[in-house]
């Protein structure tokens, strides 16, 4: 989430269910009403319009035939929106928002290799709720766009703790149904904790798969310490800077 300034047409929006999915990430699903439609590509973001600031949400879900809106709002201490969301917000309560904006959206899959058919092997990158517009990118490859494989798209997902890999379960099911990646990555694991999975740095763990990116396509989002980090040693790695894919 940032506080992010735009201009952009607003619409009303109806909250029609909440969901806690970690102790800190709440997942809403908003309706447009009167029958509006809000369009808008994968990865883009939205404002939220309260008490005369605008917070800026990625949009967590491909465009859907039935108009809901996804967003995974992270509590931060002290911020009195995400404050209201946890503990005030109520289903059926009416939001103001505007959008979409942002051109962090999916580009033609890039060819690569001299072979016929070779293809660009595409990174996505979480860090957190940075998993947001990575699961409307990857919603819309296996369903919206009638992808029957994935086997050539990596997915790395990195969290503090296991728990606040708050959609593991659905990661999971794009691996088994559609041969995606999927690598989680734990930073913070507590002495004595059994976790199955990686631990370290996310952009690391990247590296330690991929030795060469030259070949590669990144879409990152999460902190912007990670993003620095993941951009900085992508381009060492051998990664042509327009191939690495972010917000702003």
């Amino acid at each position: 989430m940032a506080n992010r300034l735009r201009n952009g047409p607003e619409l009303a929006v109806c909250v029609v269910e909440r969901q806690l999915l970690a102790a800190q990430v709440m997942r809403l699903f908003l309706q447009p009403v009167d029958g509006k439609v809000f369009s808008f590509q994968p990865g883009q973001y939205l404002d939220i319009l309260h008490q005369e600031s605008r917070r800026s949400f990625s949009l967590a879900g491909a465009p859907r035939s039935d108009g809901l809106l996804e967003l995974h709002i992270r509590r931060i201490p002290g911020n009195t929106f995400t404050d209201y969301v946890f503990e005030e917000l109520q289903t059926s309560a009416v939001l103001h928002i505007a959008g979409p904006f942002g051109d962090f959206t999916l580009r033609p899959h890039s060819r690569s290799g001299s072979g016929p058919g070779s293809s660009r092997r595409r990174v996505f990158l979480a860090g957190g709720t940075g998993f947001a517009p990575i699961k409307s990118f990857i919603e819309h490859l296996s369903l919206e766009n009638g992808c029957a494989t994935l086997a050539n798209d990596w997915l790395y997902w990195g969290a503090r703790l296991p728990e606040e890999l708050y959609l593991h379960a659905l990661a999971r099911s794009w691996q088994q149904r559609h041969g995606l990646r999927y690598v989680p990555v734990v930073s913070h694991l507590p002495a004595g904790k059994h976790w199955p999975g990686r631990t370290g740095w996310v952009h690391e763990a990247v590296m330690a798969d991929h030795p060469d990116l030259a070949s590669c396509e990144v879409y990152a989002c999460g902190p912007p310490a990670m993003i620095k980090a993941a951009r900085t040693a992508f381009l060492e790695r051998g990664l042509p800077a327009r191939f690495f894919y972010t917000e702003g």
